[in-house]
Parts: structure tokens; C-alpha cells; sequence
């Protein structure tokens, strides 16, 4: 649905609107609503609007929502595939961290014993990412996310992130463990280590020059939506 906006502007921003015009091969009514666009979706706009829709429905005793204007403020019920429109208006780290949330109140409800594999997948590559960017391989062998450590490099090669799969089996290969067990990693993580520290930090300045992996994820959750069941 198009919506027609006309408005008035000094005669300076007309022309300065022509000269970029010009300059870019752009029309006027392109670069206006790219200026807009930028304008309504900008960080500082959206946290005023979030925060005026929470007032407005606190003081109403109703829930607030943002998916009129498509946007997530994180996971409120939907459906996977209600989730998946909101591509091209949320980034992919925020479609994924709202169906990650989907996915773990599901198993707070139902038990572990209810996750499927296509989930479980979601859960240890976002963990993966999490932790890496946050404090690199050495943070993700330290925290819980140690878990999916056995099936993390099978993980990724299954979404197509070949390049982070290798990275990844040289980080699990730096451990120098005898088996790929959550106790068996925490074990090896309490012993201090300089070549493995060493090994560590160089998976990580790999993985922080490899992109791609919430595009691949994402492209993975969308054709195989059905096997996430919240």
C-alpha cells in the first residue's frame, strides 16, 4: 500500500534535493523517501516511539505493540512464519533473537525433551555467535554454551557457513580433549593454557573477518520453518 505524502520545503532543500538528484541518478521523490525512511526508522526515532506507545499503554492497562509499523520489540506470541515477514523491515539478528525467545519459552513450558533438531540448530549457532562476539571461543567453552560444542561444527555446515565451520573445529581442536563432552571442555578450560589461548585468539580475529552467518541462519529457519514448533 502507497500512501501519497505532499509537503512543503524551503527553496534551498528543493534544491539541494535536485542537485543530489543530479548527482546520483536518483529522482527527487526517491531521495525523499529515502531521507524519510531514515528519518522514522533511525534508532532515537524508534526508542521515542517505543517508549511513548509503553506509556500510553500502561496508563490504559492494555499491551503495546510495534507490528503495525514492522517492527519486533522481541518475540510476543507469533508464529514462526508471522515472525519471517518481517524481513526487509527488522534486521536478521532481530528476527532470529525473537524466534530464539520463541523457541526457549517453549522449552521452559514443555521440557528439552520437546526441541527439535532445526531448533537445537537455531539455539547453538545464535550461542555461538553470542558468546564469540562477546568474549571469543575462549567465553563460549567457559558458559553453558559449551553444551552444543559437540554439534556446533555439524550446525554450521548444515546452514552453509562452511568458512565458520572450519574456523570453529579449529577452536574445538585447540581444547586438546580426548572427547567432545560439556564436562570434558569445562575441564580443559580450568587448566590455563598459553598455546591454547593463543590458538583461541586466532579463531576469533578469523571469525570476527567472516560474515554471513545470521544471513545463512535465516535462510536455513526459513526453509525448514516447520521444524520449529512453538
Amino acid at each position: 500500500m502507497v500512501v501519497k505524502l505532499t509537503i512543503e520545503v524551503p527553496e534551498l532543500i528543493a534544491r539541494r534535493l535536485e542537485a543530489l538528484a543530479l548527482a546520483s541518478g536518483k529522482s527527487v521523490d526517491d531521495l525523499a523517501r529515502e531521507g524519510i525512511d531514515s528519518l522514522t526508522a533511525s534508532f532515537k526515532s524508534r526508542r521515542a516511539i517505543l517508549k511513548a506507545r509503553r506509556t500510553a499503554a500502561k496508563g490504559a492497562g492494555a499491551d503495546y505493540t510495534l507490528a503495525d509499523l514492522r517492527w519486533l520489540d522481541g518475540y510476543a506470541g507469533q508464529r514462526i512464519d508471522e515472525l519471517l515477514l518481517f524481513e526487509g523491515t527488522e534486521t536478521e539478528p532481530s528476527i532470529l533473537s525473537a524466534i530464539e525467545q520463541a523457541i526457549e519459552q517453549k522449552l521452559e513450558a514443555r521440557g528439552r525433551k520437546e526441541m527439535t533438531g532445526v531448533e537445537r540448530m537455531v539455539l547453538s549457532v545464535l550461542a555461538l555467535i553470542r558468546e564469540v562476539d562477546n568474549g571469543g571461543y575462549d567465553q563460549f567453552f567457559r558458559n553453558s554454551s559449551r553444551q552444543f560444542a559437540p554439534v556446533i561444527v555439524d550446525d554450521l555446515i548444515r546452514i552453509g557457513c562452511v568458512q565458520i565451520a572450519d574456523i570453529t573445529q579449529r577452536a574445538l581442536d585447540a581444547l586438546n580433549v580426548p572427547e567432545l563432552s560439556p564436562s570434558a571442555i569445562e575441564a580443559a578450560m580450568d587448566t590455563e593454557s598459553t598455546e591454547r589461548s593463543r590458538a583461541l585468539k586466532r579463531c576469533d580475529t578469523a571469525f570476527y573477518e567472516t560474515a554471513g552467518v545470521y544471513e545463512h541462519l535465516l535462510s536455513y529457519v526459513k526453509a525448514h520453518q516447520n521444524g520449529i514448533q512453538v
